[in-house]
């Protein structure tokens, strides 16, 4: 049996468009996951997932509202706080009750991988089933940071946030298993939208300056991929092994890649209407892409 793992991206509310793909994937195309990698709302995604608690994850995001995940307003307060020596704009206590109630490492029935960045080190750091801090760390890869407060996963691992940060799609975290097909949703499309209307308040000119910053990591990270995947099947073709700089040859995945056709957004948007419209989007881009 095939081996096959999913990444799934950050995005923030954005992480709608993943649940109507995986379902779609899932429920039509007989899609099974073995390893479950993600990043921000991919980590959140990708947990339940990996408990296969698929009907209780749609339920979720059919249910989420903007003060479901977060707390507090944009306003003098908040910026009068700030100026005392807040970390965030906003808490992130709701999102941090729904993980604590949902998630249950005992339940794990795929291999789950989570990635944070330290704000200390500036280093990515990758948790995975059986480790202690592991629901402490899907918390910590959903922080985007001024946004939320960073999180202490462990004493060593201190002010950690979305591991987006470092790896937008964290692709590498699968390949080290050697998995037969490599599955990513990508919550951003391959093609930069600009943003026309004017922006209102330095928080959305923070939350687009971060959009810019990991968009162009994940189509790094994308990129890399699917360039040396094409040249490893060319070369396969010809009888020659390509070999990384460790030595190790390189392997060809099969892979989809599953992405909007067109920006989805802001990533706090959780309002009900775009909800709805991001899970309806999910799945019928894996339908036209799939098939």
């Amino acid at each position: 049996m095939s081996k096959v793992a999913l990444v799934l991206s950050g995005g923030g509310a954005k992480g709608a468009f993943q649940v109507g793909v995986e379902k779609y994937a899932r429920e039509v195309k007989g899609y099974h996951w073995d390893i479950i990698a993600g990043v921000s709302v991919g980590a959140l995604n990708g947990a339940m997932l990996a408990m296969e608690k698929y009907d209780r994850l749609e339920k979720i995001w059919n249910t989420l509202c903007n003060r479901c995940v977060y707390s507090g307003k944009l306003n003098i307060w908040t910026a009068i706080r700030l100026l005392l020596g807040a970390k965030s704009v906003y808490g992130n206590k709701p999102l941090e009750d729904i993980i604590n109630s949902e998630f249950d490492p005992d339940m794990l029935k795929a291999d789950l991988r989570v990635g944070t960045v330290s704000l200390r080190t500036g280093k990515y750091t990758m948790y995975r089933q059986g480790d202690p801090d592991l629901k402490r760390a899907i918390l910590a890869s959903t922080v985007m940071p001024i946004i939320w407060p960073p999180q202490k996963v462990s004493d060593v691992c201190q002010d950690m946030v979305d591991g987006s940060l470092r790896r937008f799609s964290p692709i590498g975290d699968v390949l080290e298993v050697d998995p037969d097909e490599v599955f990513i949703i990508n919550c951003r499309p391959k093609e930069q939208e600009t943003v026309t209307n004017p922006f209102k308040n330095v928080l959305e000119i923070g939350l687009r300056t971060y959009e810019i910053a990991t968009d162009e990591i994940i189509y790094s990270d994308i990129r890399e991929f699917v360039h040396i995947n094409r040249n490893v099947k060319e070369a396969s073709e010809k009888g020659v092994t390509l070999h990384n700089v460790k030595g190790k040859p390189y392997k060809w995945y099969r892979s989809t890649i599953v992405e909007p056709r067109e920006r989805l957004g802001s990533m706090l948007d959780f309002s009900r209407q775009t909800l709805d419209r991001h899970m309806e989007a999910g799945w019928e881009r894996a339908r036209e892409i799939l098939g």
